[in-house]
């Protein structure tokens, strides 16, 4: 979990490994790895073919290989797509379409997608022609489900409407991921302190919370809830 020291390149990014993002989404490093740094594949005649990354990601131009916080969240929708089955090369095709109409360069995440994003969704499944996607009502289930409110709840957009900030417990701001803050990484949103760093240090006192939360000068309520997000990302 390591993270190097942030340089001017990443500033205000976020900076996360395969290993953490995926940890924080529920995916696994490898899925982040193909859509985001493609991979070699071999086509229907036998030959060598490579896809392509999905997007280029924030920190492309860095030498740490690894992801920003707009990809993080961008992923997450990704990720919810493919665990309902849709297939990558609708999900592709999908982005290049809302890139273009919504101009931004991670348009899952943005306002205008949760309002448009079925139509578009379902334009690109008719011209795909996917015959695993052909009950058109199934898949309108399938795109209300990943546009609609869980995955959006506790993602704050900025003035442009892209995500800049994000809660990860439900109806609690105790949390967040913030990329202006620890790299981006999950903290206590009012503490600036780690939630791993209170999870390590509930585990060295023998599960002694209260002797954790003197130790840091934190509510013991903060204790718990950084335990309970630890707890819904258990390390691979």
């Amino acid at each position: 979990m390591g993270i190097p020291m942030q340089s001017q390149g990443t500033f205000g990014l976020g900076v996360y490994s395969f290993a953490d993002a995926a940890r924080f989404i529920g995916a696994k490093p490898r899925e982040l790895r193909r859509w985001t740094l493609g991979y070699p594949h071999k086509t229907r005649s036998g030959e060598e073919s490579f896809s392509s990354p999905l997007w280029r990601t924030q920190l492309a131009d860095t030498d740490f290989e690894g992801l920003g916080f707009k990809d993080l969240i961008e992923l997450r929708f990704v990720h919810a797509f493919r665990n309902e089955g849709v297939s990558l090369q609708v999900i592709r095709r999908t982005l290049e379409v809302a890139r273009e109409r919504f101009s931004t360069p991670y348009p899952f995440t943005c306002k205008r997608f949760r309002t448009d994003g079925k139509r578009i969704f379902m334009e690109v499944v008719e011209e795909s022609g996917d015959e695993s996607l052909v009950d058109v009502e199934k898949q309108q289930n399938v795109i209300q489900k990943v546009i609609g409110p869980s995955l959006r709840e506790g993602v704050e957009l900025d003035m442009h409407g892209e995500a800049s900030r994000w809660f990860p417990l439900r109806g609690s701001k105790s949390i967040v991921f913030d990329p202006a803050r620890k790299f981006g990484q999950p903290i206590l949103a009012e503490f600036d302190i780690p939630t791993i760093a209170i999870f390590d240090a509930v585990r060295a006192e023998g599960g002694n919370e209260k002797r954790v939360a003197k130790l840091y000068e934190v509510p013991l309520a903060t204790v718990r809830k950084a335990l309970e997000f630890e707890s819904r990302t258990p390390s691979a």
